[in-house]
């Protein structure tokens, strides 16, 4: 079991393969190394750690994924940026299946050396995953934390040309409760939605997975199967950019990590 002491330890494995030099000014955010994506496919990914928090290295990360409770906007194709979005309903009215459990931590110790899955209590599907033993230095490198994403089918009779998942993530550089969350101590690139892991959306936007619906397909090829077209139907005109937020629930929830039962980040 992980203990607090050895979350702030630093790990001793290599960093060589897992920590690539580069500006800080060129990597300002933490990100998905592909933030966008076709449905249907599954894609072996990167969360992308940009710096520190201030001069302070981070020891770990925790990443969410929206849930099945998540809130879900749409706005037109092409919509003007000043247009507010609409409520649109339940994940599953856009995507098949359960509308979560999509993603996966690819285990590594390449940056951290301790990691665990994240899964809805209810439905036990993965909704996120931590990391924790490191020491990324906060300047002039970068951090990739592996994950993969199973395919993600947009429904057929909906008007989705694309669905964004928003995925936050926080970047801790050291130990406190939530009371000691601060730009010194924790990078939390998160939305704004009234739980305690809310971001400043000035300096910290949260990361975002897009999924693109495969309107045209794609033929077989020597490595792939081939991939049927979904189209749009026909009276859904340019169609609809729809998003997906976790809840303030669900972030209070899933956003600590934890380990065999025992909360590690944030301290209690």
């Amino acid at each position: 079991m992980l203990s607090s002491t050895q979350f702030k330890k630093l790990a001793l494995c290599s960093m060589t393969t897992a920590i690539l030099a580069a500006s800080q000014s060129g990597f300002a955010h933490t990100r998905l190394q592909t933030s966008t994506i076709l449905e249907n496919t599954r894609v072996y990914n990167n969360i992308v750690i940009g710096h520190g928090c201030g001069e302070a290295p981070v020891m770990g990360t925790s990443v969410v994924f929206p849930d099945s409770t998540a809130t879900v906007t749409s706005k037109p194709v092409g919509a003007a940026k000043d247009v507010e979005p609409a409520a649109a309903g339940a994940v599953t009215d856009w995507l098949e299946g359960a509308g979560e459990g999509y993603a996966k931590k690819v285990y590594s110790k390449e940056v951290f050396s301790a990691e665990g899955q994240k899964t809805n209590p209810q439905t036990t599907n993965t909704v996120g995953f931590w990391t924790g033993g490191g020491a990324l230095p906060a300047h002039n490198y970068v951090g990739l934390v592996p994950f993969k994403t199973d395919a993600i089918k947009i429904k057929s009779a909906s008007c989705a040309k694309t669905v964004t998942f928003v995925v936050p993530v926080a970047d801790v550089c050291k130990l406190t409760n939530v009371g000691g969350f601060s730009n010194e101590t924790v990078n939390l690139w998160s939305p704004v939605v009234g739980s305690n892991f809310d971001g400043d959306l000035t300096e910290h936007t949260p990361a975002t997975l897009k999924v693109v619906r495969n309107i045209e397909g794609a033929p077989a090829t020597a490595t792939t199967a081939k991939v049927d077209p979904n189209p749009l139907p026909a009276d859904c005109g340019e169609g609809l950019d729809i998003t997906i937020t976790p809840t303030a629930d669900q972030l209070n929830r899933d956003m600590p990590a934890i380990d065999n039962g025992v909360q590690v980040w944030p301290a209690q």
